[in-house]
């Protein structure tokens, strides 16, 4: 059935091709002469003869690298300078203006005088630079600012590391903006290349000899030409999207490696106390307005379960976020011991998208690395827990906003570290399933592994939920 449907979406997929290799045939006879326009059939023959000859393929040899040194260039170098703007205002306002230079100019002003100043065999190479870079800078450079603050919140969470974090967030998460650029810079670089080729003559090339077709009047020679650029600009599109998806399919695999990495965790730590000393906390909004969120909050938290409860807007997210180092305070003094690293459940999901449910929650062991037998014992004793254990294998995409939330719960509870911090841990969740879920964790929720008693804040303005399971409820 497989195989059907396999045949059947090659026949639809050339089906079009057919139908226009069928009208350049109607419009070649309607030309009535190969120098005008060649046939498919004259083109074919035409090819045929070039293929046979070695000058055919030194010069789709040379076209080749040309191409893909140009491309390979103009990616890198933009794609670094787009990092470096990105975290340096001076130099984004430095590339500014060439970067929008060489998008306005017009690509024969820039080969004429690439030919006065450089051999003619790499003129096309330096002119595929100055076309493509612009590509491959503003779209890696308009990845970088967009990309969404609450991955790089997670990364602080987990404690990754600078490579972690470029590997296993910022790569996977610019990935649109990559193949977009590949793709784009995939199709430029043959046009300008070719361009730069029939103008400055180098000895093997493809636009020197489409010149000489049309020195020649050999017009059937001219379009066989224009079919190999156009087959190798669709490979080398193909190849490179490949390339692209399939670093994109190996995030889990990484992730993996980075655990192996890891030192194996030691025994934890006994509960911590946290302490809110006179803590005041303002946001400024865009029309420059101020609003206070916290004032002067004096708070204690013990090992246990403390709750703080209370309507949205009155504060609750940010005191978690500046306990676990997210949001620094206006004023006041928050004690805690500088070696503990909280762990945080997000009011929203933050799953990475491009890891599955289980692998989202393997990231817990980047902090507390085990046996791998033990890692897959624990995610899935986790996950019978939380009633997710048949969906591990699914994309974050395709669940539920239930279902995610507590694949976010499930891997901030295996992470393992003596404060934890819940922000609405039952968001989504019909009554009987939250009890359910309930009863299942809340020895999870209360010790850490070996049995250590955890400290745990827990924000929520589900009143049941806060008489259920906290030992102290602070309102607000």
């Amino acid at each position: 059935m497989k195989k059907t449907d396999e045949r059947s979406n090659l026949i639809f997929r050339l089906l079009p091709v057919l139908l226009w290799i069928l009208i350049w045939q109607f419009a070649a006879l309607f030309a009535g002469s190969d120098l005008i326009l060649p046939g498919p059939v004259s083109t074919a023959r035409a090819l045929a003869g070039l293929v046979v000859t070695e000058r055919f393929w030194l010069d789709v040899l040379w076209t080749l690298i040309r191409v893909s040194a140009g491309a390979l260039i103009s990616f890198l170098a933009g794609s670094l300078c787009a990092v470096i703007a990105n975290r340096n205002k001076a130099v984004r306002d430095f590339l500014r203006i060439p970067v929008s230079f060489f998008k306005s100019i017009p690509v024969m002003a820039i080969i004429i005088y690439v030919i006065l100043i450089v051999k003619a065999d790499w003129v096309a190479v330096i002119v595929c630079f100055f076309m493509c870079f612009p590509i491959a800078y503003t779209n890696i450079l308009n990845g970088l600012t967009g990309l969404d603050s609450k991955y790089l919140e997670l990364s602080k969470i987990y404690d990754m590391t600078e490579w972690q974090m470029v590997s296993l967030i910022i790569r996977p998460a610019l990935q649109p903006e990559i193949k977009a650029a590949s793709n784009l810079i995939s199709g430029m670089s043959w046009k300008v290349v070719v361009a730069a080729e029939v103008l400055a003559i180098p000895d093997f090339s493809i636009g020197y000899q489409m010149l000489n077709s049309k020195y020649y009047l050999d017009t059937p020679g001219l379009f066989a030409y224009i079919v190999v650029l156009i087959v190798l600009s669709l490979l080398m599109e193909k190849a490179v999207s490949y390339i692209v998806s399939s670093d994109y399919r190996k995030v889990g695999k990484r992730l993996r490696k980075e655990i192996d990495k890891c030192a194996f965790a030691g025994a934890p730590s006994d509960a911590v106390k946290v302490k809110l000393d006179g803590v005041s906390k303002t946001f400024g909004s865009e029309d420059g307005s101020k609003s206070t969120v916290i004032s002067d909050m004096n708070m204690v938290l013990e090992p246990g379960i403390t709750a703080i409860l209370g309507p949205s807007g009155r504060g609750k997210t940010t005191i978690m976020k500046m306990i676990a180092g997210l949001e620094a305070p206006d004023s006041g003094r928050i004690a805690i011991d500088p070696s503990v690293r909280p762990d945080v459940l997000f009011q929203e999901d933050r799953l990475l998208p491009w890891l599955t449910a289980g692998e989202n929650m393997r990231l817990a062991f980047l902090n507390r690395k085990s046996k791998e037998a033990d890692m897959d014992a624990e995610i899935s004793a986790m996950a019978e827990k939380l009633e997710t254990y048949d969906y591990m294998d699914m994309m974050p995409e395709e669940l539920s906003g239930g279902m995610a939330h507590r694949i976010a719960l499930g891997r901030t509870l295996i992470s393992g570290s003596p404060l934890l911090m819940l922000d609405e841990p039952m968001r989504g969740l019909d009554e009987d399933l939250k009890n359910r879920v309930i009863e299942n964790i809340k020895d999870d929720v209360r010790n850490s592994r070996g049995g250590s008693r955890r400290t745990v804040l827990l924000i929520t303005h589900d009143e049941k939920l806060a008489e259920d399971l906290p030992d102290s409820v602070i309102r607000m």
